[in-house]
Order: structure tokens, then sequence, then C-alpha cells
């Protein structure tokens, strides 16, 4: 088959649908920090055409004119997608696109959330959707931040309800990611990714906490990551977060905090009915959701290190010397 991406013949949804038929059809809505990377994988698709809905119109023209997508005007126009993916900050917008183009979609197709969702609405949505449209639904939230996103090394949690739907939506997630794990059914997906939100943040926490106690004693930061990480106690954060984002001051990451505590809010309520005896976890939600509640909105999620440093009065930064020896 062609590769649709690079065809210029199909300008709006009509002609594309009569070049290439709705099977061919791969709707994307939010092109954010992840999903405009994410649409552009899709768009590079052999024998696919990727339409594209954003609520800033001038995104998704932007989107067409770089990656050879089809920018769609009206978000019914989306109901011709075989499959749809989601990129959206919460489940809400999640259900409130989903009523509007849920309603134009042919039977069998499939609408994907690649957002990081709540378990309870999506398992929920699944069921509406499949008993009202007899349509598909997969959760499909991503880890790997916007740079696995560009370069399309995403790792996906699926939740779904038949195999079928993975069948169906799985070539086309394949294109943003390296690792796919289906976790369970409809819900299973978000809450795995809420879960894995709360760990990454937790252990940031912990590993900012440690040294921090260790730089009163007199250890360097630095140092004492470089003995971490040749050890048992390393993780991902005490490998790439602390050292890239907080002991050089620079804090961009790329994921807000306040979708982090988002997140976290997600995973203490499948903690909370899982598991209502755990503590751990609890205790981290508490720290990030008040690190949320102090730092501007705008802040990266690795600022939550940030109220760790007001209580003990002294930040975790390279010092010029340390840095020398680096």
């Amino acid at each position: 088959s062609s590769h649709c991406g690079s065809s210029n013949s199909c300008s709006s949804v009509v002609s594309c649908i009569a070049e290439h038929g709705t099977e061919a059809m791969v709707g994307f809505v939010g092109l954010g920090a992840m999903g405009y990377h994410m649409a552009s994988h899709v768009a590079r698709l052999s024998g696919r055409r990727c339409l594209v809905w954003n609520r800033t119109t001038s995104k998704a023209e932007q989107h067409a004119r770089e990656h050879g997508s089809v920018q769609v005007q009206d978000l019914h126009a989306m109901g011709q997608a075989r499959v749809l993916l989601l990129c959206l900050p919460t489940s809400e917008e999640d259900r409130e696109v989903t009523e509007a183009v849920a309603p134009h979609m042919s039977r069998g197709s499939c609408i994907v959330s690649c957002t990081s969702g709540d378990p309870n609405a999506s398992r929920r949505l699944a069921g509406t959707l499949w008993e009202r449209f007899g349509l598909h639904f997969v959760d499909c939230p991503v880890s790997g931040g916007p740079r696995g996103a560009e370069v399309g090394s995403l790792a996906c949690m699926l939740g779904a309800d038949n195999r079928e739907a993975i069948e169906l939506v799985e070539p086309v997630v394949r294109s943003f990611a390296s690792k796919i794990v289906v976790c369970g059914p409809a819900g299973a997906g978000h809450a795995v990714k809420a879960v894995n939100n709360a760990l990454n943040v937790a252990h940031l926490l912990m590993g900012a906490e440690g040294l921090l106690a260790l730089q009163s004693m007199g250890v360097e930061p630095a140092v004492a990551l470089q003995a971490i990480n040749g050890s048992s106690g390393r993780s991902l954060q005490t490998e790439q977060r602390l050292p890239q984002e907080v002991l050089s001051g620079r804090f961009g990451y790329g994921f807000k905090l306040p979708l982090m505590a988002k997140d976290c809010s997600t995973a203490e309520s499948v903690i909370r009915d899982g598991f209502p005896q755990a503590s751990l976890i609890p205790a981290a939600v508490k720290l990030v959701q008040q690190a949320a509640a102090e730092e501007s909105p705008e802040a990266d999620y690795t600022e939550v290190v940030r109220l760790l440093e007001r209580r003990a009065g002294q930040e975790l930064r390279t010092s010029k010397e340390a840095a020398a020896k680096m």
C-alpha cells in the first residue's frame, strides 16, 4: 500500500476516504507535549491516513503542515476513523470527546485512551461504548515523556475487554511504542500507569530525602549519587532525574506537577480499593499533593523536591567544585 503520509492528494477527509477507505483512517485528538509527537509517528504509518484535531486549531494546522496529517475542523468528522486515539488531560475530556464522536463511528471501530485516565471512569466508558454503539475501547496510557514520544520509544500499558480490540489498535500503537504490555480488562492500563507514576515520584522524593540528609553531613549530592548508582539503591530517579533536573537546577523534564498530582490521586484510589492497609504510597501522594498546592501550576514534576528542600532549609545543587570533578 502507498505511504499516505506523504500524499498531498487527500487534503480533506472526504477525498481521503475516497482514496484510501475508512479502514485506513486513524484519528488523533489532543496534540500536547506528548500527543503532537505521537501523532507524527501515526502520520508516517504506511497505508494509513492520520486525521488530527486539537482544541487550539493552529496546533492542528501546524501538525498537518509538518507531518502530512489531515486537520479536521469539526470533531464529528473524527467519526470516520477506524481507530481514534485520545491524548487528553483527564478522563473527563475523554468522555466529552467520546460523546461527540462515538455516534458517528462505525460499529467495530475502536477508541483508544492514551490519557493518564481514571480506571473506574475508563471501565464505565468501555461499557457504554460497547452497549450503545458497538465500539471497542482500549486504555493505552504511555510512559517515557516527551523525548520518548518524539523518538517513538514509549512504553504502553493496555487495558481491553477483548482480544479483537487489541489486534485492531496494536499496529497503530506500535508506531510510537517500543514496549506494549497488555495489563488486563478495560481500566487495567490506567490503573498500572497511575501506580507507575506514584512509584516514579516516590522514588524521586526518597532519593532527595536521602541526599538532603547526606548533604547535611558534608557529602556532596553528586558524590552520593555516584555511590548509590553503583549500588543496589539506584533507580531511574537517582540515575537521571536527580542529576539532570534537580542537582542541575534545570527542573525541565517536561511533565507538569499538577498532572503528576492528578495521577497520584488516581493511584491513591487504586491503593485504597485494592490494599486499604497500605501506607507508603499514600504518604508519598500526600507530599506530591502538598507540593502541587505550593508550586506554580506550570511547575515541572521534578520541582516536587523543592518542598523537601524548604523543609530541610537547603538546596540540592551541584557545587562548581564538584561539577569540575565530574
